[in-house]
This record gives C-alpha cells, sequence and structure tokens, in this order.
C-alpha cells in the first residue's frame, strides 16, 4: 500500500477453523491482520480499526454479511471500505446480491487460499492504482485554482495600483501643462491627485504589512495611540472617499484611556475596518464606530453598518487573504480583499482579535487589544 505501509487485512467469519486458516494465511502473506468472530464483532472492528481491506463469511448470525456491509455503507466513515464476500452459496443471485451491495469480489466456498491471496494482492493494487489517480486528479484540480487565484489576483492588484496611478498622473500633467485661469479648477485636480496618491500609500501599506505577516516579522511595539491623529482624522479622511454615497458616521468615545499598539498595523486595521462599513452601506446609511479604551492600553472596537451583512458561513472565509465575497470581473466593490486579514492579523500579534458579531441589522466587527501584557514591547 502507500509508502511502504502494510495493508490492515479485517477477517470476519463464526466458524473458528475457517477463520484461524485464513488468519494465518494472510498474516503469512505479509499483511496485518484482524480478525472477528461474528458480524457484531466485525462492526465493531471495522468502525475501530478501518482496515484496508474487509474479507467476510455472508452465512453468519445476524448481521450476516450482506447487512453488515450495508450497515458499513451508511457510514461515511467506512463505506470506502473493499469488500471480499465468502460464502458456500454459489448461486448467480447470491453473486448479484453481493454486487449490489458493494463487495468488490465474491469467493464462493471451497476456495483454494491462494486464489483469495491473488484476489487480495490484485485488489489492494487496483486500490492503490485508484486512489493515486485520485491524488493526481486533486493536485491538478489544486493547482488549475492556484493558477486561477493567482491570476485573479493579479488583476486586481494590477487595477488597485493602476487605477491610483493614473489619477494622480493625468491631473497632475494638465496641472503643469496647463494655464488654468480659474483657481479653483486647478485646485480640484490637485485634490483628486492628492487623493490618489492617499489610496496609492494605503495599497503600498498593505503590501508591506501582508510581507511582514508572511515573514513572521509583524511589528511587535505597542506605542502611544492619539484619538485624534492616527483614528479619527484617518478615519474621517476616508470617509471623505464615499461623500457621493451620502452615508451617516457617527462615533463614540468611552474611557478616555491612552491606547498602546503598533501604530502602522493598528491604524491600517481600524482603516479597513471602517472602509468595509462605508464600501458596503447602501445609499444614505449609517456607520457607527465606537471606541471603548482599556485601563492599561488596551481598546476595544466595534464597527456597524446597514449593509447587508455577511452570511454566518462566511464569517471565517472573510479573513482569508486576498477574498472576496464577490469575485472576478463582475466583482461589485474595489479592494484587494486582505483588509480583514490585515486586521485580525495585526491584533492577533498582540493577543486579542477580530471577529464577525451577531446583530439584528447590516453587519458588526468587533475588534479587541487586551491591555498591556508583561510579554509586550512598549515605546513612548
Amino acid at each position: 500500500m502507500d509508502d511502504g505501509k502494510v495493508p490492515v487485512i479485517l477477517v470476519i467469519d463464526d466458524e473458528p477453523a475457517i477463520r484461524l486458516g485464513l488468519v494465518v494465511a494472510i498474516r503469512r502473506h505479509g499483511f496485518q491482520v484482524i480478525e472477528a468472530v461474528d458480524g457484531r464483532d466485525g462492526l465493531q472492528k471495522a468502525r475501530q480499526h478501518l482496515p484496508d481491506v474487509i474479507v467476510s463469511d455472508v452465512m453468519m448470525p445476524p448481521p450476516d454479511g450482506f447487512e453488515l456491509k450495508r450497515l458499513l455503507n451508511a457510514d461515511s466513515a467506512t463505506s470506502s471500505i473493499p469488500f471480499i464476500f465468502l460464502t458456500a452459496r454459489s448461486g448467480k443471485d447470491d453473486r448479484l446480491a453481493g454486487i449490489r451491495d458493494g463487495a468488490d469480489d465474491y469467493i464462493a466456498k471451497p476456495f483454494g487460499m491462494e486464489e483469495l491471496l491473488a484476489r487480495l494482492d490484485g485488489l489492494l493494487r487496483r486500490i492503490q492504482t485508484e486512489r493515486k489517480h485520485g491524488r493526481d486528479q486533486m493536485a491538478e484540480i489544486a493547482r488549475q485554482d492556484m493558477e486561477r487565484l493567482r491570476a485573479e489576483i493579479l488583476q486586481n492588484f494590477q487595477h488597485e495600483l493602476r487605477t491610483p496611478l493614473m489619477n494622480i498622473i493625468t491631473p497632475l500633467e494638465l496641472a503643469v501643462n496647463h494655464k488654468f485661469s480659474d483657481p479653483e479648477l486647478q485646485s480640484n485636480f490637485l485634490r483628486t491627485a492628492l487623493s490618489n496618491v492617499d489610496k496609492l500609500e494605503s495599497l503600498v501599506t498593505d503590501i508591506i504589512i501582508l510581507s511582514n505577516l508572511d515573514l513572521g516579522n509583524l511589528n511587535s511595539i505597542r506605542q502611544s495611540i492619539d484619538l485624534n491623529v492616527h483614528i479619527l482624522s484617518p478615519v474621517y479622511k476616508r470617509f471623505e472617499r464615499y461623500n457621493s454615497k451620502g452615508l451617516k458616521f457617527t462615533h463614540q468615545i468611552t474611557g478616555g484611556e491612552e491606547i498602546k499598539a503598533a501604530r502602522r498595523e493598528f491604524t491600517q486595521s481600524v482603516l479597513h475596518l471602517v472602509d468595509n462599513a462605508f464600501k458596503f452601506s447602501p445609499q444614505n446609511g449609517r456607520v457607527h464606530m465606537g471606541i471603548s479604551t482599556g485601563s492599561n492600553g488596551g481598546v476595544k472596537i466595534a464597527v456597524s453598518d446597514e449593509g447587508p451583512g455577511i452570511p454566518l458561513e462566511l464569517r471565517e472565509k472573510v479573513f482569508e487573504k486576498f477574498y472576496q465575497i464577490s469575485q472576478g470581473d463582475t466583482r461589485q466593490h474595489d479592494g484587494l480583499g486582505v483588509g480583514l486579514t490585515i486586521a485580525r492579523a495585526a491584533f492577533r500579534h498582540h493577543g486579542g482579535d477580530v471577529k464577525i458579531v451577531d446583530t439584528p441589522r447590516g453587519c458588526m466587527v468587533l475588534a479587541e487589544l487586551p491591555d498591556l501584557r508583561p510579554e509586550d514591547i512598549v515605546y513612548g
């Protein structure tokens, strides 16, 4: 069998002499053998040991061989175990009954032991070939999936990178090469360029954090966080991108104590949480951010919106790197699909977490950073 593993054969027969002969012959052939004295014992040992092949008599006290096979078929853990029936009932109807119940082979008594061993060898070779073919198929499917994912990520990345670059270059070229009689018009071009500089800077920050995450080198230093400078100002600046949606954004701060966190990672994480809320909110929707500081550097941040929410079955999936609920060319929203990945990694790095919690309407994301721990490195 695979990787040099010695096959395990379960032998089930209520006749002690026949069972002993089978066990000795199969063991001498180089296989491991487990023996069961009847169908009930065989059912228990099949579930316990999950053998590579079961060799079973048909005519036994209930459950007989046919019923035993049906019971094993009903259990996903044992339904794929190959089965060889041994029986003195050699009629056509009996053979058909065995085949219908999923038997891989059917040997009529009396039989030569060499024949049984040859059948076992052939069955095990077939199983190994089928498993290898199945692994090859799964590997090819995985390779194709990875290629599709890679192509989609690169396509998204090109779009996310090229769009702000063009929105920087074009306004700057117009502002430099043309004399505008209206200063406000020129200011609009410059503001457009500056806004896209901010988008590009955020993208570069994501790439740096992801790179550090992959290298196991996330920032471990917890620094002082100014609520206005490092949280509210960037959040309200990000909010300006969504002016056309007519959103209402509110925030509430309780505690007022100082927060200690890895500054760049923390700020970027919070920005992603509120950006997701802005992005997925409906027109004229409401977004709220609640900040509750701990007594020694910790904080809880809850961001809620009135969007469609995230189905329960996807609440962990959305934290996977590059995952987006809407995918491919038809995706509804921009972004690389790394915001929640970064946020959870940054908070968990210091013993906290980011998770999606139940809420009557829309979506709520809760980010928790614990108070300073003895092992934390603190600066400032």
